[in-house]
């Protein structure tokens, strides 16, 4: 709900294009301050009247002020922005209820083409029967072949009850496959998955902190307790955060009442306040792993940061992004909108760890240093000034050339639907990629005459290039190519290298077709090295308890006095 006259306690913590949230205020017009305003103000009028009156050009007198209003917010930080009446509109949709209208599903580009990549189950596109695999050729008749996939989404979303109409190509159908699809409110999942993995351990995945992530949290984890599980991963990756009364609500379900989560300072004495956990619903005795990486941000920051200060769980994966900024959106004239950075936060411990140094930042806080050491509740080492650093770090994922290629040209989703055609019944439990299946995939790519360039090819093609420069003699330039055949034909060696994530993604794709978002994850995460990892972890609870405990130094400084 939105006010204009209140402010009303949501947070934005915007890091990427999708989603991202913070507090947003309501007012009726900002306020300036300062001596020097109305003489600022004064010359910008002049400056405006004079480029009006006198550029040799007709000037858009709308287009002329939002341009200095964007020039002003660029000398600021990367999250105070200007928002037009549809971006304000859309925020509020998909940012903060996690809603927006729509067909219900995922598209990606590629090689000029728009593929469906994804359904949400229950929606208009999934009810009329479109497929992952599907290429969609024509958007209301017009060519999808010049269109991008922000351009493609934008016609593809509307208000709920109107209609669309696409084409698409199938894998083995003989013709276009034309459909009339009417729009829906389409609700972007917030837990996709929660299960159990093995052994006993839960699993539940949270994509983002819109409205409802607490209730959600709190859902899946009553249904886990029911199924008696003794550990749980929680995946915070590629979360890129959300609202701070979510964050709040989500830590309080693992730690006791009145612990302190996170707390803001910022210029003004009322932007300087405290988050304590509050729940009805507490998970205290199950261990926990929280799965984190560069892209969990902010509100994911905010539960990960409090769980490793209190040492109620381990934390797993790659150090996370860094968003420590706080924004509070003011509504302006016409439906606009203004989003300012008002406050930082910071972890229980005392953590500022925000990453990016912005123009109007001071203080460098992109290092980690002996001034930046903190101590968690039973003395473990923490820092600040770089995201949240976990426990135990994973390496970044490598994949090879050939890998990347294979996705990139949706190679994965196209041998999903292919194989998906024809398949016999299968057991979504039972489901595993066989040494057969991926032959049909070896035969599968050799019929799409799928081609790529290896590394030890692109060494040559620099050899060769030097040669021509240098004018070597023509017998270099036969080695090179006798070479060069010889490389072509121990392309095996790729696919024998990249085995396992060829694997991974074949099976989590034709899990994906054949059982929605259910079918991906539950593939996925019994075969992601960082799943099993944490599995290992509270599968071994004296080295969790030892992980969890005081080590350096001896340490043992309590932060029950800021509860």
């Amino acid at each position: 709900m939105f006010t204009r006259n209140r402010s009303i306690a949501v947070i934005v913590f915007s890091v990427f294009g999708l989603m991202g949230i913070g507090w947003i205020v309501g007012s009726d017009r900002v306020q300036a301050v300062g001596d020097d305003y109305p003489e600022n103000i004064r010359q910008l009028q002049q400056i405006t009247s004079q480029i009006q009156e006198r550029y040799v050009d007709e000037i858009d007198s709308k287009e002329a002020v939002d341009a200095a209003i964007r020039g002003m917010l660029d000398a600021l930080d990367p999250y105070t922005e200007f928002l037009e009446k549809k971006q304000n509109d859309e925020m509020k949709m998909m940012q903060i209820q996690g809603k927006y209208g729509g067909l219900g599903i995922k598209i990606q580009k590629q090689d000029d083409v728009l593929v469906v990549v994804g359904l949400f189950d229950d929606t208009p596109a999934y009810n009329v029967g479109i497929q992952t695999g599907d290429r969609i050729v024509k958007i209301e008749q017009e060519s999808t072949v010049e269109l991008d996939v922000v351009d493609a989404a934008d016609l593809l979303r509307g208000d709920p009850g109107t209609s669309v109409t696409i084409s698409v190509d199938r894998e083995d159908a003989k013709e276009e496959i034309r459909y009339i699809i009417t729009r829906s409110i389409i609700t972007i999942p917030v837990v996709p998955y929660a299960g159990v993995i093995q052994d006993n351990v839960g699993y539940i995945k949270l994509n983002h902190f819109t409205e409802d992530a607490g209730i959600d949290v709190e859902r899946a984890l009553k249904q886990l307790k029911a199924r008696g599980v003794k550990g749980l991963v929680f995946d915070l990756r590629r979360n890129p955060g959300g609202l701070l009364e979510q964050a709040v609500s989500v830590a309080s379900k693992f730690l006791d009442e009145g612990s302190l989560i996170v707390y803001t300072k910022g210029r003004e004495g009322r932007q300087n306040k405290k988050y304590s956990a509050k729940s009805d619903f507490v998970v205290r005795d199950i261990p926990l792993v929280v799965l984190v990486d560069e892209y969990s941000a902010s509100a994911s920051e905010i539960v990960a940061g409090a769980i490793q200060d209190w040492d109620r769980g381990v934390i797993v994966g790659i150090t996370t992004f860094g968003k420590a900024l706080v924004q509070q959106i003011f509504p302006m004239t016409n439906g606009t909108a203004l989003k300012i950075t008002t406050a930082r936060y910071y972890t229980p411990s005392g953590r500022l760890i925000q990453k990016i140094k912005h123009k109007t930042q001071k203080a460098k806080l992109e290092e980690k240093s002996e001034e930046e050491k903190y101590y968690t509740n039973a003395g473990r080492v923490v820092y600040g000034g770089g995201g949240i650093s976990p426990d135990f770090t994973t390496a970044l994922p490598e994949y090879p050339r050939l890998v990347g290629k294979l996705y990139e040209q949706g190679m994965f989703v196209k041998f999903a639907a292919h194989y998906t055609s024809n398949a016999p019944e299968m057991d979504r439990d039972d489901f595993e990629v066989t040494d057969a299946m991926i032959q049909e995939f070896r035969v599968f790519l050799k019929s799409k005459e799928f081609t790529y360039t290896s590394d030890s090819e692109l060494e040559l093609d620099k050899l060769e290039e030097i040669a021509r420069k240098r004018q070597f003699k023509q017998d270099i330039f036969k080695s090179i190519q006798t070479l060069r055949t010889k490389i072509q034909a121990q392309r095996d060696v790729d696919f024998t290298a990249g085995h396992n994530q060829i694997q991974a993604q074949i099976g989590t794709e034709v899990g994906a077709k054949l059982w929605g978002d259910e079918g991906r994850y539950s593939y996925a995460i019994q075969h992601d090295p960082d799943v099993q990892t944490a599995v290992n972890i509270l599968k071994d609870q004296e080295s969790y308890r030892q992980q969890l405990s005081a080590q350096t130094l001896g340490m043992n400084q309590s932060l029950s006095h800021i509860r």
